[in-house]
């Protein structure tokens, strides 16, 4: 899906041709040109590409230039024919100065060396300001972005971790992730654009501007952005699995896997605090969004505890992967310890499965870490405080078996006993859980299917 990146501060910059010719004094050009008001969202931007005859008109347009950014906006321009030589796209050149004519000509210098321009006025000072980069020549059409290469870290989870990814930096805190034929661009080789070719180390920090189609896309630990240079798109990635947001403090753990479109929670907790345990705990919780607002602006929802009672929680979304939940009740007056006000909770997806036995209305959840590490800890389980009944799984961790397959010995955190379990596979997504000793508890085995979006 095609989207605009609404924080990009950078100009829409199209390709434009044009006839170079040094000796003449009425040289013909092309110019493409951005206006758009300062610091403001690409939407915003106007992109106009005019034909020059004359150099009397080049001078106009230069005029024009610094009456549009003397109202405040900001102008980029460009003419794509001209070549720059490989030196050239090191560095961007910047220059300053209260001397209009001067300013005029040194943007005719930056247009004759085949660089784009960007010129903003500061009326406090009286002062242009320019800055001047290399375009990369283009063969495809797109929307255009100018910045810095840079190397952009594979997700964790990735099948190359040797490598890096090229990007392009257009701002502070926004990264473009390069695609070409279908594939992310390692910086194991280099990166070819037109006639250029940069190369990871020597070429890291360079300014340039790339066209292409920009696209959203996810991965376990965050949102990106994807910039396709060659009209084509990145490779098909469907809708993303349920997010499960992970929290701990002050050695409380929680995990909530978040179903937005049924409203419903799926959560495993260790927290001591009743009044969460009751109503966000372990278990499997409804909630509903109501257009009420905490005293910090964040919206409010009100999750339905054990009690069938309605419990205030305010969800502030710090980015797109960091969530804070506060419990409104922390502050009220009912004469119950509240321990816990807020939890910081950090969304993943890939790595977690959830699991839920609602046998009996027990509704018991386990999430399942499908790509641990076979040393290490792959689930927890939470009971419900409510089961009356030693159901096998309340504060738990599961450990891999023999072989490796995640339903293996469980050890309970509150009582430091283990559990081993045989697990029949009934299909994808249903498991059915036995106690390998024979044991019963409240049931002989335990059924638990497998929380997808389809769900």
């Amino acid at each position: 899906m095609k989207t605009r990146f609404y924080i990009l501060l950078a100009a829409v910059l199209c390709l434009a041709a044009c006839e170079k010719n040094n000796e003449s004094n009425d040289k013909q050009r092309d110019i493409t040109y951005t206006i758009a008001p300062a610091a403001s969202a690409i939407d915003n931007a106007t992109t106009t590409t005019i034909h020059l005859e004359t150099e009397a008109e080049w001078q106009e347009l230069l005029d024009r230039f610094c009456d549009y950014a003397e109202e405040g906006s900001e102008v980029t321009f460009y003419n794509a024919n001209h070549k720059v030589t490989k030196s050239a796209t090191k560095d961007a050149t910047t220059f300053s100065t209260s001397d209009r004519e001067a300013m005029k000509r040194w943007m005719a210098q930056m247009e004759d060396e085949g660089l784009t321009v960007t010129v903003t006025y500061d009326p406090a000072t009286g002062t242009w300001n320019g800055t001047a980069y290399a375009t990369a020549p283009q063969p495809q059409e797109g929307d255009c972005y100018t910045g810095v290469l840079v190397y952009v870290q594979q997700d964790y989870y990735s099948d190359y971790q040797q490598y890096s990814y090229w990007g392009l930096k257009v701002s502070e805190d926004s990264v473009l992730r390069l695609s070409r034929g279908g594939v992310y661009l390692t910086t194991n080789q280099p990166l070819t654009v037109g006639d250029t070719t940069y190369y990871a180390g020597s070429d890291m920090g360079t300014t340039v501007t790339l066209c292409g189609t920009l696209y959203s896309r996810w991965g376990a630990y965050g949102d990106y952005f994807v910039l396709v240079l060659d009209g084509g798109s990145p490779s098909p990635q469907g809708e993303p699995p349920l997010p499960v947001y992970i929290g701990e403090k002050d050695g409380y753990r929680m995990l909530i896997t978040l179903d937005e479109e049924h409203h419903r929670m799926y959560c495993n907790s260790t927290l001591a605090d009743l009044t969460w345990q009751g109503a966000i705990g372990g278990g499997v919780f409804d909630y509903s969004e109501t257009d009420q607002t905490d005293g910090l602006g964040n919206p409010i929802i009100q999750v339905r505890g054990y009690d069938d009672h309605d419990h205030p929680f305010s969800i502030e979304r710090v980015n797109s992967t960091t969530t804070v939940l506060r419990d409104l009740g922390y502050y009220s007056t009912d004469n119950i310890v509240h321990n816990l006000d807020e939890i910081t909770l950090h969304r993943t997806y890939f790595c977690w499965e959830t699991w839920v036995c609602d046998t009996m209305g027990f509704n018991i959840v386990i999430h399942l870490n499908v790509e641990g590490d076979v040393h290490y800890t792959l689930g927890y389980s939470s009971s419900p405080f409510y089961v009356d009944c030693v159901t096998y799984f309340g504060i738990g961790e599961f450990y891999p078996d023999q072989f490796g397959n995640g339903w293996g010995t469980m050890t309970y955190t509150d009582t430091g006993r283990e559990v081993e379990f045989i697990a029949d596979h009934i299909d994808q997504n249903t498991v059915s859980l036995t106690l390998a000793d024979g044991a019963s508890g409240c049931l002989t085995s335990y059924v638990f299917h497998r929380i997808i979006r389809a769900d």
